[in-house]
């Protein structure tokens, strides 16, 4: 106990570092609550004319009908790209737009031309990385606009393999390019949404600069040579020091995590990323302090300069925050960089915060397990971290006797 209290008169003593780790924090909330509406207002009010090109597009295709019907949307898709046929679950389909592997997913319900022939209302199944574009909505309108002319053809009489070619036949498929004059789509139909919602993309970069650059150095300071001294000289084993720096690390993390959780339920309580998954919130919230709190205390076994530190604690913030989607939209990126980001723990907070905001364009389904697998793998970073933490404590104290 009393090492858990002498950690918090060092941050104390420390308490610069600390104040301008706050500041950093509130003024970015400010600007982003003042800058929300009017991104929004953008959002809402751009129409554009838009180039479409409907070359190589990549179609992940799933026929559940086999029928002559299914059959020719396939030949159709065909005109556009590449068609690949799969049976992935919904995380694997979600995975793969997500990270622009394929543009398209369309999937073709059971008894879908027995429906139509019937006059029943049946539609196909599509999704796509880049829902709000010219490219979605010609694509699609191309596909519904083959099935209504099947529809007409087979209510005059024709049989259904005729019906099918003539409607290839009819359907505009031979274009490669096109104009479509689009009104974009309200991305973020909440201000105080969108904007709790950027404040808390730019969470992980926020702790690990507070925890990272502000804490860890109280934590070097405690491992000063004279004041190491004087706790060894007492009756504590060394392991309680690491563990008790461990408590106050996650005491100061516990405290962040409430101040974002008081901020984000009385400012944008009342919409559907909070009111439906604020739970998913919070523990996103903790987990991810959690690893970085394991990196602050991995870090902090050295006796770093407050410049090495900043300089360790920035390079690994900003570079994580652009390779997983943070400060870059993901879809900007590289495969192989997206294919990277798995291993980054920055990327599995990015992916929660992204998959419970509805207007993040990443077309992520909320899924229970997607969500508690990435709580794992962040919590399995932190352990990780700790572990290596000890590892090294260890070493230390061996070359020292």
């Amino acid at each position: 106990m009393q090492l858990y209290k002498n950690f918090f008169k060092l941050v104390k003593a420390n308490k610069i570092s600390v104040m301008i780790a706050s500041i950093i924090m509130v003024v970015y909330a400010v600007a982003m609550i003042f800058a929300a509406p009017g991104m929004v207002d953008k959002s809402e009010d751009t129409a554009a004319e838009k180039s479409v090109d409907y070359k190589n597009l990549v179609v992940m295709f799933h026929d559940n009908d086999n029928s002559e019907l299914s059959k020719g949307v396939r030949t159709l898709i065909e005109k556009y790209g590449s068609v690949e046929d799969t049976s992935a679950s919904d995380e694997r389909i979600n995975d793969i737009l997500y990270f622009s592997i394929s543009d398209f997913y369309i999937e073709v319900p059971e008894h879908f031309q027995e429906k139509i022939d019937a006059g029943e209302e049946v539609s196909l199944e599509y999704q796509s990385h880049s829902q709000v574009s010219g490219k979605t909505f010609s694509f699609v309108n191309d596909i519904d606009s083959f099935v209504n002319i099947y529809r007409s053809y087979r209510t005059m009489g024709m049989n259904d393999k005729a019906s099918v070619e003539k409607a290839l036949e009819m359907t505009i498929s031979e274009v490669t390019f096109g104009v479509v004059t689009e009104k974009k789509e309200a991305r973020h139909t909440n201000a105080n949404e969108y904007a709790a919602y950027m404040i808390l993309m730019y969470f992980c970069f926020i702790a690990l600069w507070f925890l990272g650059m502000s804490i860890a150095s109280v934590i070097i300071s405690a491992n000063k040579k004279e004041v190491s001294m004087r706790i060894d000289a007492s009756p504590v084993k060394p392991t309680e020091k690491t563990w008790s720096q461990m408590a106050g690390l996650i005491t100061c993390a516990v405290f962040i995590v409430a101040v974002y959780t008081i901020f984000c339920f009385l400012y944008a309580g009342s919409s559907d990323m909070m009111s439906k998954y604020g739970w998913a919130v919070i523990l996103n919230l903790i987990t991810t302090t959690f690893y970085i709190s394991g990196f602050t205390l991995m870090v902090s076994c050295f006796r770093l300069s407050a410049g090495t530190l900043s300089l360790i604690c920035n390079s690994v913030g900003l570079s994580m925050s652009f390779l997983c989607g943070i400060f870059v939209p993901f879809y900007f990126l590289s495969s192989g960089v997206q294919t990277f980001a798995h291993f980054l723990p920055f990327f599995w907070s990015a992916k929660v915060f992204n998959t419970i905001y509805s207007g993040s364009g990443m077309n992520y389904t909320f899924s229970i397990g997607s969500i508690f697998s990435a709580f794992g793998v962040q919590i399995l970073f932190g352990l990780a971290f700790i572990l290596i933490s000890v590892v090294i404590k260890k070493v230390q104290q061996g070359k020292s006797i």
